[in-house]
C-alpha cells in the first residue's frame, strides 16, 4: 500500500470514528493497541472488548468505505490491555497487559476480498489465558515476546525476576515449560518494591537478531544473556550469563533507570543492542566477545555512542521531563522507533552499513572507513509531538520494507502517518538497478562508481540546511484551551527555534552561495582569458592550414607534371626502332672476336697437354 493511500483512504476509514470512544478511557501508561501484519490491521477497542480489524490490500482496491470487522474473544481478557503483538505465521495474536496474557487463534481469510470467514462483520475467536490467576494476582508482566525459534512457544518476563516459557500448541491447552530465574525472587510486594528501588528487577528482554540468544535488561542497566533453545536437554541447560561486561566503564552504569532494550542489525553484521533510560537517553552497544576473558562463549558490551532525545511534555510539571519512560520499536537494521509521553522519535544509525564495509574492506580502505564510522553519527527525528501524559499514544504500527512507514494512533483517535527513507536507500536502489541490467562491463561499473563520488553543490548545501533536531507535528486535544504562558511558552519555543535552526542555517547557506558565486565568477573570467587565447591560436592554425593547403596544391601539381614526363619517357622507350648497320656490324664483329678467342684457347690447352706429355717422358726415359 501506498504512503499516500495511508494518509488519504486509510486516515478518513470508519475504524478510526468508532475506535475513538474505547480511546478516551486510556490512562497516561504506555501502550500500543496497534498491530499490521500481512497487510491487516488490528486495532484493540477496550469498550467493547474485541479486536477491529480491517484488511488493507482491499481497502487499496476499493475505497474508504470498505467495512472492518470485529473479532471477539471466546474468553476475553479480564485485565487491562496493553499490548498487541502477532506471531510468524500470523495465525495468532497476543493480547497482553501488566496483569494478564490471552492468545487469539484467528480464523481462516478466504473468499475473493481475503477476508475473516468471508467477510463476516462480527466473528468468534478460540482464545484462551496463561496462568490467568497467577499473572494477575502474584506479579506484574514487564514484557511478553513470541519465541524466536519456535511459533507455538511464548516467552513472559514477570516482575518475580523469573521469565516463564508457555507451549501454546498442544491440543490440551496452553502448558508451561520452564522457569527461568532471572535474579533474586522479591518475597511479596514489598520485596518487589525495594528491589525495584535498587533497580535489582529485569524490566525487559529481546532476542539476537540471529535468534541465538536472549538479552536481558534489569532496572539498573545490566544486561544478561540466556541461551534461546527448545529441546529439553538444552533446557535443563540453560545458564544465564552476565552481567555482561560493558566497556568504557562509566560509575552509574550508564544510567540507573533503564526501561527499554532491542536489537539491531543481521546475520552479517555485529548486533547492536539500543539500551533506553527514563531520562531519555538511549546508549548503543556492540555487542561482541570479550577480547579479556577466557572464555571462548562470554560477550561484552561496548559502548558506541549516546542519543539524548529531545522530549517537550505539554502541561506537566519539569520533573516529569526527567521522568519518561521510553520503549523501543525496531524499524529496519538500522532505524527504530522510540515512543514515550511527548511522541514519536525515530533514529537512524549509519554506524551499522558502516561496519560490514570496515570488515569486508582491505587494509589499505580501514582507516578511511572507521573514520567515516566516527565523523557520522546517529540521528535522531521528532516525528511527532504530543501534549504529554494528558494524550499519550495508543497505537504504532511499522508497515513493511522497502519504503517504511509509521503509522500512529493518538488517544484522541487521530491517525498519523510519517514516511521513514532508509539512509541508505539510494545506495539499494543503485544496486537494483545494477542487477537489472547486468550488460555492464566492470569498467563501466567502476566509471559510475567514481562518478558518483564526486560531492555536488546541492549536497553541500543540504547539509548546510539539514536540521540537527526534527520539528514534528504537534498534535493536541481540541476541547482543550492553552492559557497564555503556555502560548507564550510556546510562541518563545517556535520563535528560537526558527532563529536556531532556520534563519541561521539559511544564512550560513547563502554565505556558502556567495562564496560560490565569487568562484564561479573568478573560474568564468579565467575561462574568458583562456577562449580568446584559444580564439587566437584557432586563427593561427587555420591560416598554417590555409598556406599548408596551398602549397599542398603547388606539389600535387608539380607531381602530376612529373608523372606525365615520366610516362612520355616510357612510351618513347617502347615505340623506338630496331638496331642500325652500324651496330649490326660492330656486333658481328664482336661475335668473330669472341670465336678466334675460344679457338686460341682450345689450341692453348692443347699445347699445354703436349708439354706435360713430353715433360713424363723425359722424367721416365
Amino acid at each position: 500500500m501506498d504512503f499516500r493511500l495511508y494518509e488519504t483512504k486509510l486516515a478518513r476509514h470508519k475504524i478510526f470514528k468508532d475506535i475513538k470512544e474505547s480511546l478516551d478511557d486510556c490512562d497516561s501508561k504506555l501502550r500500543n493497541l496497534f498491530e499490521i501484519k500481512d497487510d491487516v490491521l488490528y486495532i484493540w477497542n477496550s469498550v467493547e472488548n474485541c479486536l477491529f480489524s480491517v484488511n488493507l490490500k482491499r481497502l487499496e482496491e476499493n475505497d474508504e468505505e470498505t467495512p472492518y470487522q470485529k473479532l471477539h474473544l471466546l474468553s476475553p481478557p479480564a485485565f487491562t490491555v496493553e499490548h498487541v503483538i502477532s506471531s510468524g505465521c500470523s495465525s495468532k495474536l497476543c493480547i497482553w497487559g501488566s496483569r494478564g496474557v490471552t492468545v487469539a487463534e484467528l480464523p481462516s481469510r478466504w473468499g475473493r476480498g481475503g477476508l475473516f470467514d468471508s467477510g463476516s462483520h462480527t466473528i468468534l475467536c478460540k482464545s484462551f489465558c496463561l496462568d490467568e490467576k497467577f499473572l494477575y494476582l502474584q506479579g506484574e508482566i514487564h514484557r511478553v515476546h513470541w519465541h524466536p525459534k519456535s511459533l507455538s512457544h511464548l516467552l513472559v518476563l514477570v516482575s518475580d525476576n523469573t521469565m516463564r516459557l508457555y507451549n501454546i500448541g498442544l491440543k490440551t491447552g496452553p502448558k508451561l515449560v520452564k522457569v527461568f530465574s532471572i535474579g533474586p525472587k522479591p518475597a511479596g510486594a514489598l520485596g518487589r518494591t525495594v528491589l525495584d528501588s535498587f533497580g535489582d528487577t529485569a524490566v525487559d528482554f529481546t532476542p539476537t537478531p540471529d535468534s541465538e540468544h536472549l538479552l536481558i535488561l534489569s532496572g539498573n542497566g545490566d544486561v544478561y544473556m540466556m541461551q534461546c533453545e527448545l529441546d529439553s536437554k538444552s533446557l535443563v541447560k540453560t545458564k544465564l550469563k552476565g552481567p555482561l561486561a560493558m566497556y568504557p566503564p562509566a560509575d552509574d552504569n550508564y544510567g540507573s533507570e533503564s526501561c527499554a532494550i532491542t536489537a539491531l542489525g543481521g546475520v552479517d553484521t555485529p548486533t547492536l543492542l539500543v539500551i533506553a533510560s527514563a531520562s531519555a537517553v538511549l546508549y548503543h552497544c556492540l555487542l561482541l566477545s570479550n577480547a579479556t576473558d577466557l572464555d571462548d562463549e562470554s560477550h561484552a558490551l561496548y559502548v558506541v555512542e549516546s542519543v539524548e532525545l529531545n522530549i517537550v511534555m505539554g502541561d506537566e510539571q519539569t520533573a516529569l521531563q526527567y521522568v519518561c519512560p521510553v520503549h523501543l520499536y525496531p524499524v529496519s537494521r538500522n532505524t527504530y522507533a522510540c515512543t514515550h509521553a511527548g511522541g514519536v522519535h525515530t533514529v537512524t544509525l549509519p554506524v551499522l552499513e558502516r561496519l560490514s564495509d570496515y570488515a569486508a574492506a582491505d587494509e589499505g580502505d580501514t582507516e578511511s572507513i572507521l573514520q567515516a564510522i566516527c565523523t557520522k553519527p546517529s540521528t535522531a527525528r521528532y516525528l511527532l509531538h504530543t501534549s504529554g501524559k494528558s494524550s499519550p499514544l495508543v497505537g504504532l504500527a511499522i508497515t513493511p520494507a522497502p519504503l517504511r512507514t509509521l503509522l500512529i494512533l493518538c488517544s484522541s483517535g487521530d491517525f498519523v502517518t510519517r514516511s521513514l527513507e532508509p539512509c541508505n536507500l539510494e545506495e539499494q536502489l543503485y544496486k537494483e538497478l545494477q542487477l537489472k541490467n547486468p550488460a555492464l562491463e566492470q569498467d563501466d561499473i567502476n566509471a559510475i562508481l567514481k562518478e558518483r563520488q564526486k560531492l555536488p553543490f546541492t549536497s553541500i548545501i543540504l547539509e548546510v540546511l539539514e536540521r540537527q533536531v526534527s520539528q514534528p507535528i504537534l498534535k493536541l486535544k481540541k476541547k482543550r484551551e492553552m492559557d497564555p504562558k503556555e502560548c507564550l511558552e510556546l510562541l518563545t519555543q517556535a520563535t528560537v527555534r526558527l532563529r536556531s535552526e532556520y534563519i541561521m542555517r539559511q544564512q550560513r547557506a547563502s554565505e556558502v552561495m556567495a562564496r560560490k558565486i565569487a568562484t564561479l565568477n573568478t573560474l568564468g573570467f579565467q575561462h574568458r582569458d583562456w577562449l580568446s587565447e584559444l580564439q587566437k591560436e584557432v586563427e593561427s592554425v587555420y591560416l598554417q592550414s590555409t598556406a599548408l593547403k596551398k602549397k599542398r596544391a603547388l606539389v600535387e601539381k608539380h607531381q602530376e607534371d612529373m608523372k606525365y614526363r615520366c610516362s612520355a619517357v616510357v612510351r618513347n622507350l617502347r615505340a623506338g626502332c630496331g638496331s642500325s648497320g652500324e651496330e649490326r656490324r660492330l656486333l658481328a664483329e664482336l661475335l668473330q672476336h669472341q670465336r678466334r678467342a675460344a679457338t686460341l684457347a682450345e689450341q692453348v690447352h692443347t699445347l699445354k697437354l703436349h708439354k706435360q706429355h713430353k715433360q713424363d717422358e723425359v722424367r721416365y726415359s
